[in-house]
């Protein structure tokens, strides 16, 4: 006779954080990526801030880089071998259960028939396959500690692709990776998701602001709150899904936009109303 329940063992995340096991955030230096680093550090978290340049991450975490609980490492996340080595670091030194994939390359709109190749495939080394290749190194030590999580910083247009024909296809094929890795990594107790931010006031965000290559009053007219997103914003979403109150969600991807996709299509809409009422 079968006496089980049916019922899967529910392992705490929020345990592994409190023993001592690490996130690793890529791309930690500055504004997404920095904003997660030091709101998972707030949540608990031993924090792991990798980028590219030692100096700047030692500069803007500042003493916080010095405590036990936030290491810096320079860490190209299209260097496989560095990540690796990285990895295998973390193993003998407590383990690790959660990785944010936030390392990303923008890029200014191009037609398609001018794109320059090199200049797509560093788009996709950085945003695909660096973040593919941290999914793999890293899961594994969260198999070994028994659950784990995972969260992809995608984009709206992983959801609605925009003419950025570099960017948008990188996005959308790392939310397919986020349902096919939290499909697969599943029985591992992994969970998978993406945090699909909008238009984002990062420093990034903010000089294209500045230099024109985006209106914030246009984006603002088609935003269902009329706003920007805070980076503060972005990383509180990464918290949730970084932690047990979202122990029974994976494979999803949560929009962090003000209202940018459900906005266009009723703005759409009413458009369309008008014309008719015409």
């Amino acid at each position: 006779m079968n006496t089980t329940s049916g019922r899967a063992k529910r392992l705490s995340l929020d345990a592994l954080r409190d023993s001592g096991h690490a996130v690793v955030v890529t791309g930690a230096s500055g504004g997404i990526g920095l904003a997660v680093a030091n709101r998972l550090y707030d949540d608990g978290w031993r924090v792991v801030a990798t980028d590219l340049d030692l100096s700047r991450l030692r500069d803007v975490f500042g003493e916080r880089a010095g405590q036990s609980r936030l290491e810096v490492a320079a860490v190209d996340v299209t260097d496989h071998a560095a990540v690796d080595a990285l990895a295998a670091s973390l193993r003998e030194r407590g383990g690790v259960a959660g990785l944010v994939n936030v390392a990303g390359l923008l890029q200014d709109v191009v037609p398609m028939l001018e794109m320059d190749d090199a200049m797509q495939r560093r788009v996709w080394d950085v945003n695909y396959f660096g973040a593919q290749h941290c999914l793999r190194a890293f899961a594994p030590l969260m198999k070994q500690a028994g659950t784990g999580a995972v969260v992809n910083i995608t984009s709206i247009n992983e959801l609605r692709p925009l003419p950025l024909h570099a960017y948008s296809p990188s996005k959308v094929a790392l939310g397919a990776l986020t349902q096919l890795a939290a499909g697969e990594l599943g029985a591992s107790g992994i969970r998978v998701n993406s945090v699909a931010p909008g238009f984002t006031l990062t420093p990034i965000f903010e000089d294209k602001l500045a230099t024109g290559k985006r209106s914030a009053t246009a984006i603002e007219a088609h935003s269902a709150l009329g706003r920007l997103v805070g980076t503060d914003e972005i990383a509180a979403a990464v918290s949730f899904l970084m932690c047990d109150q979202s122990s029974a969600i994976t494979g999803v991807s949560l929009p962090v936009d003000a209202g940018w996709l459900v906005s266009s299509h009723w703005m759409n809409f009413r458009e369309l109303a008008r014309g008719t009422a015409a």
